[in-house]
C-alpha cells in the first residue's frame, strides 16, 4: 500500500468510527450548504458562476467523485479484490467532475443518496475489511479501503465550504 498524498492531511488520520460518522452526518451540513439566507429561491442562485465556481459544477464534481469511491470500496472489500480504476486515485484526491444536477432539489437529493450509500457500506466492513486493499490499473499503486473512505470525507468536508461560498456569492 502507498501513500497517494505528497502531504499529510487531517483527512489522513481519520479512523473508521470518525469516517462513518462523517458520512452520517454529511447529509445535513451539505443540505444546510445548499441554501441562501435569507430564505429565497435558491434555484435563482444554484446555476450562477461565481469567482468561487459553479455551485452546481461543484455538487455534481462531489457526487461524481463519492460514488466512484462507493464503488471502489466495495470491489476493494471483496474477498478477493478487483483491480480499481485510475479514477479511484483522482477521486480520492478530490480530483474529478461529474454531471451537473439540473436543480438544488436534486443536488440536495444526489448528495443524500450517495452519502447514505457510503455510510450503509462503510457500516457493512468487518474490522479486517479497512486493511484491505486493491491494486489500481496500469500501475503498481493499490489503495485501500481506509484511504478510499478518507478520500470521501476528504471530497465531502472540502467541496462544502466552497459550495457555501458560490452560493453567497451568486445570491450577494
Amino acid at each position: 500500500m502507498i501513500t497517494i498524498w505528497s502531504m499529510r492531511d487531517r483527512y489522513e488520520s481519520l479512523k473508521p468510527n470518525n469516517l462513518v460518522a462523517s458520512m452520517a452526518s454529511m447529509p445535513r451540513r451539505w443540505k444546510d450548504a445548499i441554501r441562501v439566507d435569507p430564505p429565497k429561491d435558491i434555484e435563482d442562485f444554484f446555476n450562477v458562476s461565481t469567482s468561487s465556481g459553479n455551485p452546481a459544477e461543484l455538487v455534481g464534481n462531489v457526487v461524481a467523485q463519492l460514488k466512484i469511491l462507493e464503488d471502489a470500496i466495495r470491489t476493494t472489500s471483496y474477498n478477493i479484490p478487483e483491480t480499481l480504476p485510475v479514477e479511484a486515485i483522482a477521486a480520492a484526491k478530490n480530483l474529478g467532475s461529474g454531471p451537473w444536477p439540473s436543480s438544488a432539489a436534486d443536488a440536495r437529493d444526489e448528495l443524500t443518496a450517495a452519502f447514505n450509500a457510503l455510510e450503509e457500506r462503510l457500516r457493512g466492513l468487518n474490522t479486517h475489511d479497512w486493511a484491505k486493499s486493491a491494486t489500481v490499473e496500469g500501475g503498481g499503486d493499490s489503495l485501500s479501503v481506509l484511504q478510499l473512505a478518507q478520500g470521501a470525507s476528504r471530497v465531502a468536508a472540502t467541496a462544502l465550504p466552497l459550495v457555501e461560498r458560490a452560493i453567497r456569492e451568486a445570491a450577494d
